[in-house]
């Protein structure tokens, strides 16, 4: 029976806590199931939290982390029509995806873009379903707003300003490093640094932000919204610092964030939303719509950006790489 490479959370702790094991490979699969030899696993700032043991998703140690492949299709169960063996494809996987070998539900599996390369394939669904979800679903921006995205140079914000952009936004961008300021640009975005734009009152009047910091930024962001400004908040980035424990960081980053009442929002006319993807994942019908709004890939002429691929067995590094924000894009292991 062949092995399966796998990296898993055994323990809490540092990115040198992670590692590569063998599993058995299974031998067989369900009717609605495709196996996939995967080629690259995305990497996403939500494995470094569960690394931490700051993910209340996460299932209990030991587990695979891990939500994107790509990879060539392997075996299909008898009820899989969409993609054939030898086709090149990417899937969401739900955990499990920091694997050389995975098997997941069909509907969970798509045909890689015939313009993308496999590596581009690994950046695309956590970063796609989540901006799209964000900006299309929830704030349903349109040409002539104003969008803010923090983390513009993050795999999410790196779509983000394009899905912005491809619409007729106009797109700002923020970074907490003086040396993203031309990638933020290149994308098309007005690029600020993080303290120049807290520190500017002027720069107001959005109609859309995207925040992935949470904590203290939410309010004060808040005052930034136009009249029927909308925010998707989609993370708590401030409670993590250098890729180490600190339940005090974490838990004041949670207290410091804004408890936001009804009456508040009426008297301002705007929005607060709250985005997890992963929830949104969990639903068949909703992985079904938003797999079917990947058309809008080549529509809106998107394109991930691969910062940097790291071997399998170099997954602390890897860790580390997007921990301390080194990152421009994506981060990939790569297994074949």
């Amino acid at each position: 029976m062949s092995a399966i490479h796998q990296i898993q959370i055994d323990r809490f702790g540092t990115a040198e806590t992670l590692g590569l094991s063998q599993t058995a490979a299974p031998s067989g699969i369900k009717h609605d199931e495709v196996q996939i030899a995967v080629n690259f696993s995305g990497i996403n700032f939500a494995d470094i939290q569960m690394r931490l043991g700051f993910y209340p998703d996460a299932p209990k140690k030991p587990f695979v982390p891990g939500y994107e492949v790509s990879g060539i299709v392997k075996k299909i169960g008898p009820n899989v029509t969409h993609v054939n063996v030898g086709d090149p494809v990417v899937a969401g996987t739900y955990f499990g995806g920091y694997a050389s070998q995975v098997t997941v539900p069909g509907h969970q599996v798509f045909p890689l873009p015939q313009s993308m390369s496999l590596a581009e394939g690994a950046a695309l669904p956590v970063n796609f379903f989540t901006a799209h979800l964000a900006l299309f679903e929830m704030a349903r921006i349109r040409t002539g707003d104003r969008v803010l995205i923090e983390g513009a140079t993050g795999g999410v914000g790196t779509l983000a300003v394009q899905m912005a952009k491809a619409v007729g936004a106009e797109v700002t961008g923020l970074t907490s490093s003086r040396g993203k300021l031309p990638y933020i640009e290149a994308l098309g975005a007005t690029a600020f640094m993080r303290e120049e734009f807290e520190g500017n009152p002027k720069l107001t009047g959005y109609d859309f932000i995207l925040n992935s910091t949470g904590g203290p930024s939410i309010k004060a962001q808040r005052q930034r919204l136009a009249i029927t400004g909308r925010m998707v908040c989609m993370g708590l980035s401030s409670g993590v610092k250098d890729g180490r424990r600190n339940f005090f960081r974490m838990g004041l980053a949670a207290m410091r964030t804004a408890r936001i009442g009804v009456f508040g929002l009426m008297d301002s006319n705007s929005g607060i939303f709250g985005l997890n993807a992963l929830h949104v994942l969990e639903d068949e019908e909703w992985v079904t719509r938003l797999t079917q709004s990947l058309d809008r890939v080549e529509e809106l002429n998107l394109r991930p950006h691969v910062d940097t691929v790291f071997p399998a067995d170099k997954v602390s590094d890897a860790h580390r790489h997007l921990e301390t924000k080194a990152a421009r894009g994506k981060v990939l292991l790569a297994w074949q």
